[in-house]
């Protein structure tokens, strides 16, 4: 609680008095705090989390994440919300920002340019926005999931969790106890920056104990494609057999 004091501080006082940007500006690559809610009550600071390397493994497949990922909005403080603060995204959009990645080897877990191999994942939020929690205490991270897979034979709307069953990653920057046959995995929160906002670049939040159902939706017919996509990808995974690891820069501020 006294972390989240002294940071909710920090950024009040460390960035009043900074203009709002115009809707002409380019936002710097980091922070982007162009699209943050301002107008919400209880307004903490806008947050912008960027992913800058990690990887994705499901029972030793790794997809590797770079920086596809990013998690942007605002922290309006909710004392029933663990670390006191509630996510709310920008105006119109999820709060999620993904850019499709390669995933290794393609449909037939071959690395070579054969027409209609290649398949891309593209995080997207499963469900509602308020899902998405960040706790200032601890720094979590607790995010709800889907990939969508893309390719000519998979079809458009073939994808690794659904809004009603997701893939509930709980990312963390301590040490984790996941179940076999996983083992505990640390993270670490990076190097705090104060000023017009309140950075913390260099971090890295782990998560190895969440599950992954099952594709759907991928082809036509008798499921066969949703099969294939299952069998590349060992999937339903149960806890203990995959892993996230992002490292990120993050920062709250700019009001």
């Amino acid at each position: 609680m006294a972390f989240r004091k002294g940071l909710v501080s920090a950024v009040v006082g460390g960035a009043l008095g900074i203009a709002l940007m115009g809707s002409g500006t380019a936002a710097a690559a980091f922070p982007d705090f162009s699209d943050c809610p301002r107008s919400a009550a209880n307004l903490i600071g806008c947050f912008d989390s960027q992913s800058r390397s990690g990887s994705l493994t499901i029972k030793g497949f790794a997809v590797p994440i770079g920086t596809s990922f990013e998690l942007r909005g605002a922290l309006v403080f909710d004392a029933s919300r663990a670390g006191g603060a509630r996510f709310i995204p920008p105006t119109g959009k999820t709060g999620i920002f993904a850019k499709p990645i390669q995933v290794p080897g393609g449909l037939l877990g071959i690395d070579f340019p054969i027409p209609g191999n290649a398949v891309t994942a593209t995080a997207k939020l499963a469900g509602s926005p308020s899902g998405i929690e960040v706790d200032l205490d601890t720094f979590t991270v607790k995010l709800p999931l889907k990939l969508a897979l893309t390719n000519p034979i998979i079809g458009p709307g073939c994808q690794i969790g659904s809004d009603s069953t997701p893939v509930r990653v709980n990312l963390i920057v301590g040490t984790t106890a996941p179940p076999a046959p996983n083992r505990p995995i640390s993270g670490r929160l990076g190097t705090i920056s104060t000023g017009s906002y309140v950075g913390f670049t260099g971090n890295v939040h782990v998560d190895n104990s969440f599950s992954i159902p099952g594709a759907s939706g991928c082809g036509i017919g008798l499921g066969l494609i949703n099969s294939i996509v299952n069998l590349k990808l060992g999937l339903p995974s149960t806890g203990g057999n995959n892993t996230m690891i992002v490292g990120n820069d993050i920062a709250v501020g700019g009001l």
